[in-house]
């Protein structure tokens, strides 16, 4: 089978080579999955570059890619899904849990403390074919899914994750940072009846999009500032006026620590922020803690992953329900032979999300 393989310790093209590879065997309690779309996301970027960050994750050669949806190929032996038969459509959790440590034991695998992922640990879905454990894997239906949107479940699922912290009828929800899960949490907010939802960015570009989106939704009630050309002052202003004193709800992409600062300084009283950009670096200074924080008696969630399965289903729930997220896909390629060219696209941010279809785009 044709996989895209992270060879060697080198950035770009060096150091992952699209190549034969022998198609996975499924042993027991495991099933190989026919890959009809994979996503890039913002981890595969870091493989791609081989970033710090990611080298003492994976042990090379190592085939990557975690977001996919495709068709069930092959169940293994000693298998007890008896749900699933050859030629389901199906996605998978790409966090594989150990179930046994503290935290699976109260109902909070997405945090478990043995994760591996696959595409990461493990080998992933930019290929062919890929080995997934049966437990993980989830039924997709054919008729309000199509490829291009269970091509990036996984994702999806972490916007999910992140807007799922409170209910967001009627509300002003602020999302600073429009990338693919920024976008994907201005849709949900808009799906689920937010009364304003603000956007932030420091690129025109992006805010741009978010605006196009807004236009095409008949959606009135987006409102975008350029964080980097705008005074902070004028914009923090703005949007307290906008909210009648401040937003019910941050969603906070971008790990940029003056987002973060900003988003703690704008949010409501009682109000909620949910953390999911890593910052460059590990420490981050709140520029006033007692007053933003405490004194404000706000919720602040950080977001991992995907509850398992809870947010699985909600999402399913709301795609079923009218969700709209397949225009964030801007980019497909007919071939993982095209992989330097999808990812150099998904690199300079002309595409939100990139698709690739390993078997072409019309073959199941």
């Amino acid at each position: 089978m044709r996989a895209v393989v992270k060879s060697a310790p080198r950035d770009g093209s060096t150091g992952t080579t699209v190549k034969d590879c022998d198609r996975p065997v499924p042993g027991p309690g495991e099933v190989l999955i026919k890959v009809a779309a994979a996503a890039l996301c913002g981890t595969d970027k870091h493989i791609w570059h081989w970033d710090p960050s990611i080298r003492r994750s994976m042990q090379l050669p190592r085939i990557y890619g975690h977001e996919f949806c495709g068709h069930l190929e092959e169940i293994g032996p000693h298998t007890d899904r008896t749900d699933l038969a050859p030629g389901d459509y199906v996605s998978a959790e790409m966090h594989v849990v150990c179930g046994h440590c503290r935290q699976c034991r109260n109902g909070q695998g997405h945090v478990c403390s043995n994760t591996r992922v696959l595409g990461l640990h493990g080998d992933g879905a930019f290929a062919e074919y890929v080995k997934v454990p049966a437990t993980n894997v989830i039924k997709l239906d054919r008729e309000s899914l199509p490829l291009k949107v269970g091509a990036f479940l996984d994702a999806l699922g972490n916007a999910v994750h992140a807007t799922q912290v409170s209910d967001l009828a009627g509300k002003s929800v602020l999302i600073t940072g429009f990338g693919p899960i920024g976008a994907m949490c201005a849709a949900i907010a808009e799906h689920c009846g937010a009364g304003t939802v603000i956007v932030t960015d420091v690129s025109d570009h992006s805010l741009e999009t978010a605006r196009r989106w807004a236009a095409a939704k008949s959606f009135r009630n987006l409102h975008a500032f350029n964080a980097a050309a705008s005074d902070p002052k004028s914009v923090r202003e703005a949007i307290l006026d906008l909210t009648d004193g401040g937003i019910d709800v941050a969603l906070e992409m971008s790990g940029a620590p003056a987002a973060i600062n900003f988003a703690l300084d704008v949010v409501a009283m009682g109000g909620f922020v949910s953390l999911l950009g890593l910052p460059a670096g590990h420490s981050l200074q709140i520029d006033d803690y007692t007053t933003n924080v405490i004194l404000k008696g706000i919720t602040l969630q950080g977001i991992t992953g995907r509850r398992m399965y809870a947010t699985w289903e909600r999402m399913l729930s709301l795609l079923k329900a009218g969700l709209d997220v397949a225009w964030v896909v801007q980019g497909e390629y007919d071939s993982l032979d095209d992989f330097e060219q999808g990812i150099d696209k998904f690199d300079r941010h002309e595409a939100l999300k990139v698709i690739f279809y390993p078997h072409g785009r019309n073959v199941s």
